[in-house]
């Protein structure tokens, strides 16, 4: 098993001497990348997340789920889809849609078969999954949208790090915050996101100072008897929204972070994937 203190920090210290002087915000894809691993800032949180997993996480995070965002075997669910449908709607404020009439809900409760009354609402196709909102949480979507009405969405940038380019895709950008969305299905930790490595990826690739995530709770979601319908939920932000800014070691933090991700990928024969990596 690979370990945090793997490389003698003398090492380390030389390689971020050579990788600093080199790297640089690129809006397109780099030429040079064919030569070097394009990393994708979701997979280093995914690398993170098992590897310096804790008691908070109770060690339950596979390796496998890291392997997986690498060789494109995740292909998504009901939580990541219904997300994409919230996302789609923050982003355009008008998708295609068809009605979905007020009706009720069968599921199973203790063994019984049970119903419940659910609102009228709107039914998008994500991946081929009809994805069911009810009117209240559509205006959820769409408050939010007008809230940052100037905002660009969905803005991707390289970083070129020296031994490998990392990638990240901005949500939104509102002046100069950026700002991630987030879908969640359970009771946020603030501390998750704190942690993350994300927000400090993406500081540095856009030469940000202030990341916010912002949260927007299905509260009472369950897999077996929402699935992709989640009408008659309430779906409520988290507030206030978690800011986090720049701090002097952060780059410093990321390369880190970086390097022990390659190092891992090159002993679990990944590298090959990251080399042909392909972003849409």
């Amino acid at each position: 098993m690979l370990t945090a203190s793997s490389r003698s920090p003398s090492k380390r210290r030389r390689r971020r001497r050579k990788t600093r002087a080199r790297t640089k915000t690129l809006t397109t894809m780099p030429t040079t990348q064919k030569s070097k691993p394009l990393v994708r800032v979701t997979q280093i949180e995914a690398f993170r997340r098992y590897f310096y997993q804790s008691e908070h996480d109770n060690y339950e995070i596979p390796e496998q789920s890291v392997i997986d965002s690498i060789t494109g075997a995740f292909q998504g669910n009901e939580m990541t889809r219904i997300g994409t449908a919230f996302h789609a709607l923050v982003q355009t404020g008008c998708q295609p849609c068809s009605l979905a009439p007020a009706g009720s809900r069968s599921f199973t409760y203790y063994g019984k078969e049970k119903q419940e009354p659910v609102p009228e609402g709107r039914t998008f196709l994500v991946d081929g999954h009809e994805v069911t909102l009810d009117l209240a949480q559509i205006k959820v979507a769409l408050d939010y949208r007008y809230r940052h009405i100037n905002a660009f969405h969905e803005v991707r940038r390289f970083f070129d790090f020296g031994p490998a380019v990392v990638t990240g895709c901005a949500d939104m950008i509102d002046c100069l915050p950026i700002r991630d969305i987030k879908t969640k299905f359970s009771p946020p930790q603030d501390d998750s996101y704190v942690n993350s490595c994300q927000w400090r990826y993406y500081l540095q690739i856009f030469g940000a100072d202030v990341f916010f995530f912002d949260l927007f709770c299905f509260e009472g979601y369950k897999l077996e008897k929402h699935g992709y319908d989640v009408r008659g939920l309430p779906l409520t932000p988290h507030t206030p929204p978690i800011c986090l800014y720049r701090y002097a070691d952060m780059e410093r933090d990321n390369r880190i972070l970086l390097e022990e991700f390659l190092e891992w990928a090159d002993k679990r024969s990944l590298t090959s994937y990251l080399l042909n990596q392909a972003i849409k």
